[in-house]
């Protein structure tokens, strides 16, 4: 077994496993090896014990490594080899993209960055409420509502390879474009699957259907709704939104940017507190009314 490389960007226990896998796999522990103890194995590789154990616990999830109670870890007589690459499961692409696209929910918006936000939103965050808005201004402008939250929630998608880029890094950098990125990142998929992201990812880029022009609208008011929940925690945001709505193409757009503008971000909570009393009172009458069902009954004769 090779001891971990301490440059290896990889996790120590991954790092761990994939040593005592090539171990069993060139033949220097042999079927049926009872492994080092976990102290030992500990020990030679200079990590925690804890570090070892998941280790052996993905090598033995893998079908490397059995386990028997007071005697410790052994090889299996029968490892279960890594599936050939004719045999790699179908939609393994499709599982792929999908973790990729979950990359987003850890990758925070750079501008309120540059605000000084010091946790902002993810660009995941932004495209959920961009869906929802994007449904909003497709059923007043009579877009179709399914195609427009659609193109919503992938018109970031191809920053989980480019990064969330500000406009002051757009005046210095160019980089590939949202189409392209789309390509590679659907390269792995079934062809009808891939080609719907990426005919998505080309309509939303090119701006020119209705459901496009609404879709870019929401990015827009997503943004702007934002600004103005940061404003209302102390933030100038005036720039962010000056720019937001200066951008919208559609009257529903302009629309509701005004709503938005002229709205208290705080309002919906407020008008539920002062009702809670009142919802409250509601929610216990219902109760009673369902566990005595007759006293309503009752009282009406």
């Amino acid at each position: 077994m090779q001891p971990i490389d301490r440059a290896d960007p990889r996790p120590p226990n991954v790092q761990i496993a994939a040593s005592i896998r090539a171990a069993i796999l060139t033949g220097e522990l042999e079927p049926g090896t009872r492994l080092q103890s976990g102290q030992e194995l500990a020990r030679f590789f200079g990590v925690a014990r804890q570090t070892v154990q998941t280790a052996i616990n993905a090598l033995r999830a893998e079908g490397f490594v059995r386990g028997q109670v007071g005697s410790g870890v052994f090889i299996r007589d029968q490892v279960s080899l890594p599936a050939a690459s004719d045999a790699e499961e179908p939609l393994a692409g499709v599982a792929a993209y999908l973790f990729e696209i979950g990359s987003l929910k850890n990758l925070p918006r750079a501008g309120w960055l540059r605000l000084g936000v010091p946790l902002p939103e993810s660009v995941a965050e932004h495209s959920f409420r961009v869906g929802i808005v994007g449904m909003v201004l497709a059923a007043i402008e009579g877009a179709d509502v399914g195609r427009t939250s659609a193109l919503c929630l992938l018109h970031d998608s191809a920053e989980t390879r480019i990064g969330d880029v500000t406009a002051v890094g757009r005046a210095y950098i160019t980089t590939e474009p949202a189409e392209r990125v789309s390509e590679h990142q659907t390269a792995g998929m079934p062809e009808d699957a891939a080609k719907v992201f990426r005919d998505l990812v080309a309509e939303y880029e090119a701006g020119q259907t209705p459901e496009a022009q609404v879709a870019k609208d929401a990015d827009k008011l997503e943004s702007l709704l934002q600004a103005v929940e940061y404003q209302a925690q102390g933030y100038d945001t005036t720039p962010w939104q000056d720019t937001s709505v200066t951008a919208l193409r559609t009257d529903a757009g302009r629309q509701l940017a005004r709503a938005i503008m002229a709205a208290d971000p705080h309002s919906w909570w407020s008008n539920f507190a002062a009702s809670y009393h009142e919802l409250r009172a509601q929610a216990k009458g219902r109760a009673r009314t369902e566990r005595h069902p007759d006293v309503r009954h009752h009282r009406g004769a």
